[in-house]
């Protein structure tokens, strides 16, 4: 079983939070931060990247700027040995989500685990699968009797190898009882274009990612990957509604930092990320995102556990899918 590096499993606030976090803030941070995103520009991921970054760089959160760098290559490895490299001391933030419990079981992932620490996690992501609306798929259905008669020949455009949209994909099919072939993309902004172009016959894609395309008329949802059915799509049924019962491994987004990072600075961080989520900013962010629930957790016991139980399920999940 892959075990977590003590930084991920030993991030527990302690009682001088409110003083530690006090004293740091007299020198942390006195300069510009980076938020390293581990996707394309054009992805829902993207999107939430720059609302953080614009509410905490604010002068009432951190008061310095908070600038975004798009590292979407390598499953996760670009972005995470850029901030192995970075020194300890809170100026290189990660865009983490749960897709990185895959890049980690990766062997292209070359950090070490024990090289970063889950700061905190944001809120959650539901996601659909949809079609160019001139596809001859109709339904979801229509999709896997197709794939039923013409094994791993039905392409679907997700996100990286090992990413959460991966596990989706196969997921979903596999419980259907076929099997598909996963297009993997730097970011589901790029999957959606290529269906939209008709590149690829199908995508996944956030609810909110799909939404505009679909009131345009260019998109057709055939599925929800969420336990029930969602406001902004409420025709689109689930998986499960159609049969295909599976446990659904959803995307949440969060924050890493490199281990070592002071308790001073991390506790900074986490005051600012609470922050961001109790801003108006955020509310509004929610608002016009049908795909996010807001989920926020930087309790760093809870977080360790619940990630390295990611990880062993992840792992299990691809070796029995031929991934590793």
């Amino acid at each position: 079983m892959m075990k977590l590096g003590m930084g991920l499993v030993s991030v527990a606030l302690t009682s001088t939070f409110a003083l530690s976090a006090a004293t740091a803030q007299d020198s942390y941070p006195s300069e510009p931060i980076e938020l390293v995103c581990s996707t394309s520009a054009g992805s829902t991921a993207a999107q939430w990247c720059q609302m953080m970054s614009q509410v905490l760089s604010q002068d009432h959160v951190l008061g310095v700027p908070v600038n975004v760098s798009y590292r979407g290559a390598g499953s996760g490895n670009e972005a995470a040995v850029h901030v192995a490299q970075r020194d300890s001391d809170g100026y290189t933030l990660l865009h983490a989500n749960a897709s990185w419990s895959g890049y980690m079981n990766l062997p292209t992932f070359t950090p070490e685990i024990s090289d970063f620490e889950f700061l905190a996690r944001v809120e959650k992501f539901i996601y659909a699968l949809g079609t160019h609306v001139d596809s001859e798929f109709e339904t979801f259905e229509d999709t896997v009797e197709y794939a039923r008669e013409n094994p791993e020949t039905l392409a679907i455009a997700g996100n990286k190898i090992g990413s959460i949209h991966h596990k989706h994909i196969l997921s979903v099919y596999g419980a259907a009882g076929v099997d598909v072939n996963h297009i993997p993309y730097e970011g589901s902004g790029d999957a959606v274009r290529d269906v939209l172009g008709q590149h690829v016959p199908m995508g996944l894609g956030s609810i909110g990612q799909l939404q505009p395309h679909v009131e345009a008329g260019n998109m057709r949802p055939l599925v929800v990957l969420n336990e029930e059915r969602v406001e902004a799509m409420p025709d689109v049924p689930t998986a499960a509604e159609l049969g295909y019962e599976y446990d659904i491994s959803h995307q949440w987004q969060g924050i890493f930092v490199k281990s070592g990072t002071p308790d001073e600075v991390k506790d900074v961080l986490r005051i600012a990320l609470e922050q961001v989520v109790e801003s108006p900013e955020y509310a509004e962010y929610l608002e016009n995102s049908p795909h996010v629930e807001a989920n926020f957790e930087s309790d760093g016991e809870v977080l360790a556990e619940s990630f390295q139980a990611e990880l062993d399920d992840y792992r299990s999940f691809m070796e029995d899918n031929g991934i590793l």
